[in-house]
């Protein structure tokens, strides 16, 4: 039966040892939280700029682009992608949905647009700029010869909603104004269209024409949704079966793109999480069994008084129980206001200018685009389990182990240590 006066008096009456046991519990709590919180929010930031567009995975070639620019064109890293080909992808295992666009430069003697064709109805790609609309309406799948306009750009070209802009030489009536900075830079423009008469006005372009065959059908940017544990290996087999021109862009690539310090963090974050665990361990374990021999003539006093084994190790595992808890909850707590803390840092992860490209000769071209993320701290189940199960369990066993060798010690030794 465990003496609470007695624990109490252990606890308070001891308070150095006490201290030090209570603050590695919570030291190695505290680093636990945070590198799993900060690993799973840089996990979740890497997909925040496909996720922006309701995508994993992103297909586009590269290609050539003609001497002259002159009327719509085809940037290079947007070459056409057969519907044959938008078809043998969509068939992939683990693909959910494919949505196809056409994106293209239009050069007219006194304007310069970027133009993408879409589907108003797809589930990923420019077609969720639906949230963003800003005044005025979404594209309808019924719509002919309307457009949407990013709302920066119309104000700088003073059009309105019910006016007519030329793309690619045809009049199509602006029907709505969306905001593009709402959701990722990838595949955004100055002008929206319906994908079928993108389509066509980029098949019968010269200057497409020169360079590449851009069928009645084809585009030159797929968005993918695919189950996430398949991301990789389907990106994978796009590559293998489209060539070397195929650029696939995962959540992965993001992480290139930020450099080596976050995909080390991401990398190593267990094993950093083991070897501090392990060292805080060590420390527990090297503390606990110096307490307990240091005890070695109250443990036998004990015994001298009438408690036997089963009593001693029931109080010294009471004593090291409370330690764990406390250490355990403290760390949560510290942990908690780091993550919290943590929480307002916002990174900034670069969108590859192929991904939203722009002539370079124009002002602006080389421009660097970002998407700022904001870490989301997650605490999962796991983290849970983790931080408060793994302490514990190891510690009671450490204690264990050590007391039942010297719960070993014969009354009659007690005059050994007096």
């Amino acid at each position: 039966m465990i003496n609470t006066k007695y624990l109490i008096n252990e606890l308070t009456g001891r308070g150095r040892r006490s201290a030090i046991n209570i603050g590695l519990v919570a030291f190695v709590t505290c680093v636990l939280v945070c590198i799993t919180l900060l690993t799973g929010a840089l996990e979740r930031a890497f997909h925040a700029p496909l996720s922006d567009i309701g995508a994993n995975i992103t297909v586009q070639k590269a290609g050539d682009v003609p001497e002259q620019m002159a009327g719509p064109v085809l940037p290079c890293s947007v070459a056409p992608i057969s519907a044959e080909q938008s078809v043998v992808i969509a068939s992939l295992p683990g693909i959910q949905s494919i949505s196809r666009a056409v994106l293209f430069w239009d050069f007219s003697d006194d304007a310069f647009q970027i133009v993408v064709g879409m589907q108003a109805n797809d589930p990923a790609g420019p077609a969720l700029l639906r949230t963003a609309i800003t005044a005025g309406r979404m594209l309808s799948p019924e719509d002919t010869s309307m457009a949407l306009a990013e709302t920066v750009w119309a104000q700088q070209a003073k059009l309105h909603i019910g006016e007519q802009v030329q793309i690619g030489g045809f009049p199509f009536t602006i029907v709505g104004l969306v905001d593009a900075s709402q959701i990722s830079r990838i595949g955004t423009a100055n002008l929206y269209i319906p994908l079928a008469q993108a389509q066509k006005i980029v098949a019968a372009a010269p200057g497409v024409a020169e360079v590449h065959f851009f069928g009645a059908e084809d585009s030159n940017l797929l968005f993918i949704k695919a189950d996430r544990d398949k991301t990789e290996e389907i990106a994978a087999t796009i590559k293998a079966l489209l060539g070397e021109k195929i650029s696939v862009s995962t959540p992965n690539s993001f992480k290139k793109l930020l450099g080596s310090l976050f995909t080390l963090t991401q990398r190593f974050s267990g094993i950093i999480s083991g070897m501090v665990f392990l060292l805080a361990l060590l420390l527990i374990v090297r503390n606990s069994a110096a307490a307990i021999r240091e005890r070695t003539k109250e443990i036998g006093t004990m015994k001298a008084v009438g408690w036997t084994g089963a009593d001693i190790r029931g109080q010294l595992l009471a004593e090291n129980f409370l330690y764990i808890v406390l250490g355990t909850v403290l760390g949560l707590i510290l942990g908690g206001i780091a993550a919290w803390g943590l929480s307002h840092i916002t990174i900034a992860i670069p969108i590859p200018w192929d991904m939203a490209p722009k002539p370079h000769f124009l002002p602006g071209g080389e421009e660097q685009l970002f998407r700022q993320v904001r870490l989301q701290m997650e605490p999962g189940l796991q983290l849970l389990i983790l931080t408060c199960m793994a302490p514990l369990l190891l510690g009671l066993t450490t204690v264990w182990t050590a007391s039942r060798a010297i719960t070993k010690l014969q009354t009659s030794e007690v005059f050994r240590y007096e």
